[in-house]
């Protein structure tokens, strides 16, 4: 059973038993980390792919077919994030930059039980954002690119800089996308700071890491062999609920609720059509459109916190970075069978029926 990714590579090789042998020129470790992480993606999809019936997605379904299928068990992880005034009837959260696949969302209501059609009257504040766009600099003068590439901000210190296998740089102009993953793979787990690439409150900012921290990051400076890069941070202000001062209201009623997913296209019939759709003190609407989640209430609550699990990206499969695939182990012959599958039908195999036969044969 492969564990490393360079046995992943070896045995992927000898299921392509045409490369094995000689008889075909061998696949580049390159084409084999993308077909890897293809695959690494597909069994994902198949582990929370439960066949639902309807409109409706049973998220605790999901959650329970995941860890009986030990896919990804490991990486779920668990977060409560502020939610920012849009305005009476919605707010709104930013979905972290790691997301893959929620799996279950819980609301904070406040309600005042003296008057049950009336919201709460609840202070707000505001919330500091900073924000730092870095262009990645493109590949120029001879080989090696990018050597001992690093990020760093002048308030939270280091924040990245190339493993071993990165600080010689690469070789490829092309291959920068290698210091991408890293540097994205990195920062997921940072604790405090997030790092997003390209896209970022609906905004787009082209070949570019955008850095987002919840006070000042001062001075962020992106340096390698290629030259230095640095930026003053924006700060910017939104306005939410002051959680703090829920204690002082005189009447007051706060709980955590289940939040309900409802597909874009029915939100409007569920808000405006139909009252027996609507959201409600037991129930919120949520809806997950591109950077954000916004969950939709009603005059007689507020939300203030939404709390959640989800499945986030697994890590980059690569050989250069000797860097395993990060679901079970348990999973690796699925994903080597798998990825022999796309390789072959991606080049027009002759043997690819064959192999997808294999493959159902064994996996029964």
């Amino acid at each position: 059973m492969a564990n490393t990714v360079r046995e992943l590579h070896i045995e992927v090789n000898q299921r392509l038993q045409e490369v094995a042998s000689h008889k075909k020129d061998k696949y580049f470790p390159e084409e084999i980390d993308l077909a890897l992480n293809k695959a690494q993606f597909r069994l994902l999809e198949k582990g929370v792919d439960s066949r639902f019936e309807g409109d409706e997605v049973n998220l605790s379904h999901v959650s329970a077919l995941i860890r009986k299928n030990k896919i990804s068990e490991v990486i779920i992880p668990d977060t409560t994030d502020i939610n920012y005034e849009d305005n009476n009837k919605s707010v709104y959260t930013l979905v972290p930059p790691d997301l893959f696949w929620i799996i279950n969302g819980r609301a904070e209501i406040v309600t005042d039980p003296l008057n049950c059609d009336t919201a709460p009257d609840l202070a707000t504040l505001s919330i500091i954002e900073s924000v730092a766009v870095l262009p990645f600099p493109l590949p120029s003068g001879p080989t090696p690119y990018f050597q001992n590439f690093s990020l760093s901000s002048s308030t939270y210190g280091t924040l990245y800089s190339a493993p071993t296998e990165l600080a010689g740089g690469i070789a490829s102009s092309t291959s920068y996308f290698t210091i991408v993953s890293n540097v994205l793979d990195t920062l997921y787990k940072h604790s405090t700071v997030k790092c997003y690439w390209e896209r970022y409150r609906n905004t787009y900012y082209k070949n570019s890491f955008i850095l987002v921290a919840p006070s000042s990051l001062g001075i962020v400076t992106l340096s390698s062999s290629a030259g230095t890069n640095a930026v003053t941070a924006t700060n910017t202000s939104y306005t939410g609920f002051n959680r703090g001062e829920i204690a002082n209201l005189t009447s007051k009623d706060v709980k955590l609720v289940p939040t309900k997913t409802t597909q874009e296209d029915m939100l409007y019939q569920a808000l405006r059509q139909n009252a027996y759709y609507d959201t409600g003190k037991d129930e919120i609407l949520l809806d997950q459109i591109f950077d954000y989640f916004i969950l939709y209430r009603k005059e007689s609550f507020i939300v203030t916190r939404f709390a959640y699990d989800y499945i986030r990206k697994p890590r980059t499969i690569s050989l250069a970075l000797n860097q395993s695939c990060e679901l079970a182990t348990a999973t690796h012959p699925k994903l080597v069978d798998l990825t022999v599958e796309i390789l072959r039908l991606d080049t027009k195999d002759q043997a690819y029926p064959q192999t997808v036969q294999d493959t159902q044969l064994r996996t029964k």
